[in-house]
């Protein structure tokens, strides 16, 4: 079967995650992959992954693929455009699960086709269709994989007053060298604080916990919003009416609660949605 044909933003300076993948894969300790259970087991608390078809689109580290694995899937499968990610997940699966059912390959969610690869009882995105450049046909190719009964799980930018600065922000940032990124990187951490101190949080205690955040590390998170591109973002109640147009139920949905203004960037929110099996 022929990909899907896509209108999809091609922009010259796509950011390089696979890089960034790499190096946080290397800081993945039992520690993080706790939190990342944790993270996982939130969005689905009724036992379905175990003994579940898991696919992750866009895997990047493997830290999500690699939680699946231990909490049970039967069967997972991994898939990313970036072959860094590719290296760097299947270097962390080997080295947290060599014996369970897993599989990690270069693919773009464009060229799934449930004809031809099957139907999963979880398909799971988290923060990766939004850079796609084809955000909502992404979404609806990632549903077409679902099984009768299985759920989808995305995380997407929230929709911010400022989305249209920081695409222009990430574009730069993408397609910039590595002394000016350092340089943004910087910036940006220095004023982060700032804002953690106005609203009378302490930014090292904030930094420390960061891992609680699905086993997350700040700066290399710093990186990856700073130079995420391409960009699309959505309001919560549009996410809702398109995955519903899907004939999906909408099961759980985590907004955020960072306020909206943008002036540091989006947050992801999550959603979880369910395929009704045939009556």
């Amino acid at each position: 079967m022929a990909p899907e044909r896509v209108e999809r933003d091609r922009s010259t300076g796509r950011f390089r995650f696979g890089e960034n993948w790499v190096s946080f894969a290397a800081t993945v300790t039992e520690e993080r992959l706790a939190e990342a259970e944790r993270g996982l087991l939130r969005l689905f608390p009724g036992g379905e992954i175990e003994g579940s078809r898991f696919l992750d689109i866009g895997c990047g580290s493997g830290l999500s693929a690699l939680a699946a694995c231990r909490i049970g899937a039967a069967q997972v499968e991994a898939i990313d455009v970036d072959p860094q990610s590719v290296e760097a997940a299947r270097g962390l699966l080997f080295r947290f699960a060599p014996q369970a059912r897993w599989r990690v390959t270069q693919r773009d969610v464009f060229d799934l086709a449930p004809e031809r690869d099957g139907r999963y009882d979880i398909v799971y995105s988290w923060g990766v269709l939004h850079h796609t450049g084809a955000m909502w046909p992404a979404i609806r190719k990632a549903s077409a994989l679902l099984a009768p009964g299985g759920h989808l799980a995305v995380a997407l930018y929230r929709r911010t007053p400022l989305c249209f600065l920081w695409k222009r922000e990430k574009r730069f940032y993408a397609a910039a060298g590595s002394t000016a990124q350092a340089i943004l990187r910087a910036v940006y951490k220095s004023l982060y604080r700032l804002g953690l101190v106005a609203t009378g949080r302490r930014p090292g205690r904030y930094i420390a916990e960061y891992k609680s955040a699905r086993g997350m590390d700040w700066a290399h998170d710093v990186h990856d919003w700073l130079g995420g591109y391409p960009y699309q973002s959505a309001a919560p109640g549009d996410v809702v009416v398109f995955l519903n147009g899907l004939g999906l139920t909408l099961e759980r949905v985590f907004e955020h609660p960072a306020a909206a203004a943008g002036l540091f960037g989006s947050h992801c929110d999550e959603y979880v949605a369910c395929r009704p099996p045939p009556r």
